[in-house]
C-alpha cells in the first residue's frame, strides 16, 4: 500500500494563540484549518475533542495534555514533544510525525489511515487496540511500547528498536521486521502473532528461543 503524505496548503496562517483558538474551536464546534503552530508550550491542558485540517505543528511541547478524540486530516508534527499526553480515541488521516518525542504517550484505540512516524522517540507509548490502514514506523525507538490487540493493514516498520515491545494479540503477517531490533518481544505463549512475519535468520533464531524451541547447531 502506498502511504499518502499530508497535503498542506502552501500559505498557513500563524497561530501564536493556539490554546485560545483550540478552546474556541471546541466551543463553536468548528475545525481549526490551515494553521502554522510554532513553539507552543502547554502543560496539563485540556485540548480534547479538536478537529484539525491542514495544520503544521513545529517545535511545540504538549506535555501531559489531554488531546483525546482529535480528528486530524492533513496534519504534520515536526520536532515536537508530546510526552505524557493522551491522544486516545482519535481519528487520524494523512498525519506525519517526524523527529518527535512521545515518551509514555497514549495513542490507544485510534483509527490511523496513512499515518507515519519517522525518527521519533516512542518508548513506553501506548498504541493498544488501534486500527491502522496504511502506517509507517521508521527509525523510531519503540522500546517497551504497547502495540497489543491492533488490527494492521499495509503497515511497514523499518530500523526501529522494538526491545520489550508488546504485540500481544496483534497479527504480524506480512510485516517486514528484518531491520528492527526484536529482543524481548512480549507475545502470547504460543507466539501466534508471529505467523507470517518476515524476519532474517538471526532474528528467527532469537524468536524461536523466545518460544522455547531448542536449536542445535
Amino acid at each position: 500500500m502506498k502511504l499518502l503524505s499530508p497535503s498542506l496548503p502552501k500559505n498557513l496562517s500563524p497561530a501564536p494563540d493556539f490554546s485560545t483558538r483550540a478552546a474556541q474551536s471546541v466551543e463553536n464546534q468548528e475545525p481549526l484549518s490551515d494553521l502554522l503552530v510554532e513553539h507552543a508550550l502547554l502543560t496539563g491542558a485540556d485540548l480534547s475533542g479538536l478537529t484539525l485540517e491542514g495544520v503544521r505543528f513545529q517545535g511545540c511541547r504538549f506535555l501531559e495534555c489531554d488531546c483525546s478524540r482529535w480528528e486530524m486530516t492533513d496534519v504534520a508534527f515536526q520536532d515536537c514533544d508530546l510526552s505524557g499526553s493522551t491522544f486516545a480515541d482519535g481519528i487520524w488521516c494523512r498525519v506525519a510525525l517526524e523527529d518527535c518525542r512521545a515518551l509514555g504517550t497514549a495513542f490507544q484505540q485510534c483509527g490511523f489511515q496513512h499515518v507515519s512516524f519517522r525518527g521519533c522517540k516512542l518508548s513506553y507509548a501506548n498504541f493498544t487496540a488501534q486500527r491502522v490502514k496504511g502506517g509507517l514506523w521508521s527509525g523510531c525507538d519503540l522500546s517497551h511500547a504497547s502495540m497489543a490487540s491492533c488490527v494492521w493493514k499495509g503497515v511497514a516498520c523499518s530500523e526501529c528498536d522494538l526491545t520489550g515491545a508488546r504485540f500481544f494479540h496483534t497479527p504480524l503477517a506480512g510485516v517486514d521486521l528484518t531491520t528492527c531490533r526484536l529482543e524481548g518481544l512480549v507475545l502470547s505463549d504460543a507466539g501466534e502473532e508471529l505467523r507470517g512475519v518476515i524476519v532474517d535468520r538471526w532474528q528467527a533464531g532469537e524468536l524461536a528461543r523466545r518460544l522455547g524451541i531448542v536449536i542445535r547447531e
